[in-house]
């Protein structure tokens, strides 16, 4: 049963005392008597009328991180946990984050931000191209750390929990074998039709054709074989069935490249994710057109300028102008229904193997996943592919007459 705090004497201390929640406050010393009963009795009423700390700021009292502090610690941590990728995910997020917040997030404490902090990010005209799924996924990186500071005891709650995040969108995909045929024919090195052709043979997701090395590829099982340390998820070997044409690739490759990476661009350097994207957004302006409706422009003369001042000038200008000819062209190849990616290439393979009658467990197996659930819920153009769906069952009417 609770009861109201009153002045109490504490013989070890000598002193009279005040019980306030768990704390005991010192009111005036003894000796017990009358006088200093009285004396206790007025500083209580003093130290009862004063303002109380309030939870917040008994908190900031106790933490001692700034949100910078709380987000290096949670960076360092996924640096130790996570993978090399997620890393360079979260920092990029979490850099933009902070940079937006004010006073500087060197100094603000995470029990002063709040959710509309978030949601002023996200929302600002730097990232007002950002589409749902990227909204989303910014969401999710910043309140991941601030998350995982609750779970180990920084944090008693999430400052910044409630923002809403977009719901997520499947990116459809629509290229064919006949898209595919037409896109080798405008890619010239043999660096990234290797690439292009080994994910078409066997299925495999992008970052598993980028991270490839000899190591891997056992060529007399016909398969390559990944730890787990290095599979996606960390807790099963990822094992990748190959085709003669995806053997012979890799024999070649493996000659080449005893140790490192196999698939590499013609520099030599071992390809990267943006630089794979970068490629495919070139060949659709090559594919598109664009080219012949936007031309490039004329070479730049440097005879035509004199005087260093001027020279720079103009040379500005030009790779300027440069520039703004590729974004129109970049623009314009866009507004076509096309687009390509290395993941379309497994979308590709998935669909072709069910055409061809493996069922799809066996087909999920080939594709890495667990059972044939992930297979059901993505890659469905199956069920829009008329003349197939017709094919198949007339197939089975015949059987069975």
């Amino acid at each position: 049963m609770s009861h109201s705090p009153k002045p109490f004497f504490r013989s070890a201390r000598n002193a009279w005392y005040v019980q306030v929640g768990k704390q005991q406050i010192k009111l005036t010393p003894g000796p017990k008597n009358a006088v200093t009963e009285k004396a206790a009795w007025a500083e209580f009423y003093r130290v009862m009328a004063a303002p109380r700390p309030s939870p917040v700021s008994r908190e900031k009292k106790s933490t001692e991180l700034s949100v910078a502090e709380l987000l290096d610690k949670f960076l360092s941590w996924t640096e130790k946990h996570r993978a090399g990728r997620s890393l360079e995910w979260y920092t990029e997020h979490l850099q933009s984050f902070c940079k937006s917040l004010k006073p500087s997030a060197k100094t603000l404490l995470p029990t002063d931000l709040k959710p509309h902090h978030l949601q002023d990010w996200v929302d600002s005209p730097a990232h007002a191209k950002w589409g749902a799924n990227q909204r989303r996924g910014a969401i999710v990186a910043v309140l991941r750390p601030f998350n995982w500071a609750v779970k180990l005891g920084y944090l008693d709650k999430n400052p910044v929990n409630g923002v809403e995040k977009p719901q997520a969108t499947k990116r459809e995909s629509t290229v064919t074998a006949a898209d595919f045929t037409r896109l080798l024919g405008f890619v010239k090195d043999a660096a990234f039709r290797d690439l292009l052709i080994f994910a078409y043979e066997v299925g495999v997701r992008p970052q598993e054709a980028r991270l490839i090395e000899a190591r891997h590829v056992h060529l007399d099982k016909h398969r390559i074989e990944i730890p787990p340390a290095e599979a996606k998820g960390k807790r099963r070997w990822r094992v990748i069935y190959l085709t003669t044409a995806a053997e012979e690739s890799l024999a070649k490759l493996r000659s080449i490249r005893p140790t490192g990476k196999l698939f590499r661009n013609i520099d030599g350097n071992p390809w990267r994710a943006q630089a794979v994207v970068s490629r495919f957004q070139r060949l659709l302006v090559k594919m598109s057109g664009a080219i012949e409706t936007i031309p490039p422009l004329p070479r730049f003369d440097r005879r035509r300028y004199k005087g260093p001042a001027k020279l720079a000038e103009a040379r500005a200008a030009h790779q300027k102008a440069v520039i703004d000819r590729r974004k129109e062209r970049a623009a314009l190849a866009r507004k076509g229904k096309q687009r390509f990616a290395l993941y379309d290439l497994r979308h590709l393979f998935a669909t072709r193997k069910l055409k061809e009658g493996h069922d799809p467990i066996t087909v999920a197996t080939l594709l890495g996943h667990r059972d044939a659930s992930m297979l059901c819920r993505h890659y469905e153009s199956l069920s829009t592919d008329g003349e197939h769906l017709l094919a198949a069952v007339n197939s089975t009417v015949e059987k069975a007459s």
